[in-house]
């Protein structure tokens, strides 16, 4: 019997995975930096396009600024990823316990990449976005973005599928509306994760997303005419709010122009009371007969409620903290 091991022989052999005398390679790594410019894209050209078409591109700004990376990968046994900071010194390749660990530097390898940028980090990453279809592109941003600093990504930040902002952790990042404004118009699906010592301020711009998720504390979004702001959301969902909060969306809902707005969640401070939730509401309760179900759990509320201005229909449902809307 064998033990789980990793092992590499040379630094572009194939890693492999051992486990109870069977054999398992992993996916072939393609140091395609270390090669010419004109032999690099000699190799691009005859790949096939599964070759090219890769999972995900995460861009992750850290807590320390120093630690600012691009995750190539992370599995069990292997991490590798680009140190963006130009002043990093990446660690050589090595074990870690039982996972290879490699770090390559923002510098060097965009030595071997002509664009017009002047910062690397932008030259590099506009560099892998038009060599690799990737098939999400994440932004995780864990401190507080500088304007300076970090303008190469303020200048790409729309090309990312999703941006997910927490400052869970980092103890320094006392959240500002400013540090809000820097995501407004520029991110389709944006996830906060953030937790709040003094609630100072209630953020009432924009951001134009068409996906708004707020956990752990959403007390900094200004819920007053928030879907008249956001007409592009499509989707919202929103923890630790009050029953009140959520009357007032759904008002919103119903007094509003045809928004776009066809599903939400949200996650309630405490129990929900159908007299609070629908408060000045006209809504149709749902009862066993109606439900299109027949497996519709007896302890869930349903209701209808319909826009005004064109009659559309939405579901409104509750357990105990959760509400959700569906409108289709």
């Amino acid at each position: 019997m064998f033990d789980t091991e990793f092992f590499n022989a040379e630094k572009d052999d194939i890693p492999c995975h051992i486990k109870n005398g069977s054999v398992k390679m992993e996916p072939y790594k393609m140091k395609m930096f270390k090669y010419p410019a004109l032999v690099r894209d000699e190799i691009i050209q005859n790949m096939d396009f599964a070759d090219v078409y890769l999972p995900e591109l995460n861009v992750d700004l850290n807590s320390d600024s120093t630690e600012d990376c691009i995750l190539i990968y992370n599995n069990e046994i292997s991490e590798e990823k680009i140190m963006l900071n130009p002043n990093a010194k990446p660690r050589k390749q090595e074990i870690s316990g039982r996972k290879h660990m490699s770090e390559l530097s923002v510098v060097d390898l965009v030595k071997h990449i002509k664009r017009p940028y002047e910062d690397p980090r932008e030259n590099l990453i506009h560099h892998l976005m038009q060599t690799f279809q990737f098939k999400k592109k994440k932004l995780r941003c864990y401190r507080k973005m500088d304007e300076s600093n970090d303008k190469y990504l303020l200048n790409i930040m729309e090309t990312f599928d999703k941006v997910y902002v927490s400052n869970v952790g980092n103890r320094n990042w006392a959240l500002t509306p400013e540090d809000f404004k820097v995501f407004c118009k520029r991110v389709k699906d944006i996830f906060f994760c953030l937790t709040l010592k003094e609630k100072i301020f209630k953020f009432d711009k924009a951001f134009e997303s068409e996906k708004l998720y707020s956990h752990c504390d959403s007390n900094w979004l200004d819920i007053e005419n928030l879907l008249a702001r956001e007409n592009k959301m499509k989707h919202l969902q929103l923890t630790d709010v009050t029953e009140q909060d959520v009357n007032k969306i759904l008002t919103q809902w119903i007094n509003g122009t045809s928004a776009v707005l066809n599903s939400a969640w949200f996650y309630v401070l405490n129990g929900t009371s159908d007299l609070v939730i629908f408060k000045d509401i006209a809504a149709k309760k749902i009862d066993e007969k109606e439900s299109k179900s027949d497996d519709t759990d007896k302890k869930c509320k349903i209701f209808k409620i319909y826009r005004k201005c064109d009659g559309k229909e939405a579901t409104v449902s509750f357990t105990n903290r959760l509400i959700t809307l569906y409108s289709f």
